[in-house]
Formats: structure tokens, C-alpha cells, sequence
């Protein structure tokens, strides 16, 4: 039996959540953004640059999902610009006006009350701890582990905006698992989304724990025939679950050679 010595987390809806409703975040990012534009000189109207930015976004994603690659937000901020006739912004000014961008919604982003406590309980036990997001623009993954106080428990932290290739594709944890020299069947990923948590890690041939206290409603979209290994309905719960799947035998044992 192989032992289970590192655990994978998801970030939002696993270790954080949004305390807003995520159109009414965007759409104000979406303004911020178009102000800051505009006020540094940009001929665009704030309104409808942020409906054109945030329609680009929507697109993109559907396509990052689709092609399992990531379209940043860099990538659709300087495409939307070049489509407007300025082809030469400075990474300087992108950076900063994405940061504008993601600042309201980075005020709405919390740690879940135990978050901290259950990462430093299965640390205690001994196991790894590492983190992958989905996510279009790496900063702000970064700065959310800070600011919740996730960071100290993580050996690593990696959005599929800083690597460029999405969950459920096998490179993004094989990367962890590269860094912790462990095989696929020692760790276990922890996340929301069946199909890319839980069929990222069946892709690699790991196990997957869907973790099930704070779904969205269309966590299962794309998922039919995706059954994780395990279900944790709570985030305490999570040691006993990890426990009761490492004394689980691997589909390899036990079978004739």
C-alpha cells in the first residue's frame, strides 16, 4: 500500500471563498479598470471598454477550458488593447492595470475560519501541502495565499496563468509531484470541480476528495462519469477523510502477476 505524503488543494471554494456575488465583482472591476485607462490617457469610453474587456474574458475562458491552456488576463488586456490601436503598452502599465482590475475582487476573497488550523493539523501529520488554481492572472493567486495566511503550510503555490497549462492536463501536477519527488500514488488532490480537480488527479493517477463544503452550483458540469475517490462535507472533517483513503488499497494490489 502506498502511503499518502502530500496533499494538493484547489484554492477557491476550498480554502477560500468570495464574499460577494461574482457578477456584480466583475462588473466593478470591469469600471476600475476602464477608469484607470481612461485617466491615463487612453481613448476609450470606461463603460464600454469594461463590457468589451469582461465579453473577451468570457470567451477566453471558454476557450482555456476547452484547449486546457490558459488565455491570462495579460493576454486579454493587451489584446483587447492592440485591437484598439495600441500595440505597445509597457508591461509596467499592464501589470499595474490589471492590479486595478482584480483589486476589488481581491477584497472579497477570505480564508475560511479553520482553513489555516486544518493546513497546520495535516502539516503536524506529516504530510506535504501544495496548491493549484485555475486561475487567469498569478499575482493575485499569490497574494491570496498571503493574505490568508496559507502560505507558511504550502511548499508550493501554482496557477495555471504562471505555468499556462490548466487543470485537469497531468503537467500541472506532475510539476508538485516533480518537486516532491513523490509518485503519483502519494499524493491526493482536494478540490471542488470534478472536471478539473478530481479527473486532473485520475489523469495522473492519482486519488481525487471532493471537497463538498461550499459547491457552486455547476461543480459537476462537464464531470458525468467523474466519481471522486472520497467526499469530505466539511473542511474538519478532511484529516479523517485523507486517513480513511491512505488505508484504501491501490487498484494495483492484490492483483495476480
Amino acid at each position: 500500500m502506498s502511503r499518502i505524503k502530500g496533499l494538493i488543494f484547489d484554492l477557491g471554494n476550498t480554502l477560500m471563498y468570495l464574499d460577494g456575488e461574482w457578477q456584480a465583482v466583475l462588473a466593478q472591476g470591469g469600471t476600475d479598470l476602464g477608469e484607470f485607462l481612461a485617466d491615463r490617457g487612453f481613448s476609450v469610453d470606461p463603460a464600454q471598454f469594461a463590457t468589451d474587456y469582461l465579453s473577451l474574458r468570457r470567451s477566453l475562458w471558454a476557450r482555456s477550458r476547452d484547449e486546457q491552456v490558459e488565455y491570462s488576463a495579460d493576454y486579454a488586456l493587451v489584446t483587447l488593447l492592440a485591437q484598439l490601436g495600441y500595440e505597445d503598452v509597457s508591461e509596467d502599465l499592464v501589470e499595474r492595470a490589471l492590479n486595478t482590475f482584480f483589486s476589488f475582487e481581491e477584497s472579497h476573497w477570505q480564508a475560511y475560519p479553520n482553513s489555516e488550523a486544518i493546513l497546520r493539523e495535516l502539516s503536524e501529520r506529516g504530510y506535504r501541502l501544495a496548491l493549484i488554481s485555475n486561475a487567469t492572472y498569478d499575482p493575485l493567486i499569490q497574494r491570496l495565499v498571503d493574505k490568508g495566511g496559507l502560505r507558511r503550510w504550502l511548499d508550493v503555490v501554482l496557477s495555471s496563468a504562471g505555468v499556462g497549462i490548466r487543470k485537469p492536463r497531468a503537467e500541472i501536477f506532475q510539476k508538485v509531484l516533480d518537486q516532491w519527488g513523490f509518485s503519483p500514488l502519494e499524493a491526493v488532490m482536494i478540490g471542488d470541480m470534478l472536471q478539473f480537480d478530481i479527473l486532473g488527479a485520475h489523469n495522473i493517477g492519482m486519488k481525487g476528495i471532493l471537497a463538498a463544503w461550499d459547491l457552486y452550483p455547476d461543480y459537476d458540469e462537464g464531470g458525468d462519469g467523474i466519481i471522486p475517490d472520497a467526499t469530505a462535507e466539511s473542511l474538519p472533517q478532511l484529516p479523517d477523510v485523507v486517513t480513511a483513503l491512505g488505508q484504501q488499497p491501490s487498484e494495483t494490489e492484490g492483483q495476480a502477476g
